[in-house]
């Protein structure tokens, strides 16, 4: 099997979730295209968040912190969790600051730094 740099697998990751409609292109403020969850793809993430964490012995959001700070090793079922965490908690964090009511979230990442919620950890397409 070849091995495959982070970036490599990261796009390999975002072309699953499109061609599975769990994500949608949406044209930002910024003029910038970003990926957003569809209702099923949060469901289906979710779910697999949990599978995933379970499976790897390890909590999501930490991950997600190791994938922040450039420390998460070139692992496809690690960067994928750690790409879930982060969508669904950016995805969650915009219907909310929208006034969607949701339930109980599957992971909340804590900010340790303020951003802006349109555009805190969401993947630019690259095209």
């Amino acid at each position: 099997m070849e091995l495959k740099n982070k970036e490599e697998l990261r796009n390999e990751i975002l072309q699953y979730w499109l061609r599975s409609a769990w994500v949608y292109p949406f044209e930002g403020p910024d003029e910038r295209t970003y990926l957003r969850l569809t209702p099923g793809g949060r469901l289906k993430m979710r779910r697999r968040i949990g599978e995933l964490e379970k499976a790897l012995g390890v909590e999501g959001t930490e991950l997600a912190r190791q994938d922040e700070a450039g420390t998460l090793p070139v692992e496809r079922d690690q960067l994928e969790l750690a790409m879930m965490v982060q969508a669904y908690d950016t995805e969650r964090r915009l219907l909310v600051s929208q006034g969607t009511s949701l339930g109980t979230p599957a992971v909340t990442l804590e900010d340790t730094e303020p951003e802006d919620v349109g555009e805190a950890s969401q993947d630019e397409v690259r095209g």
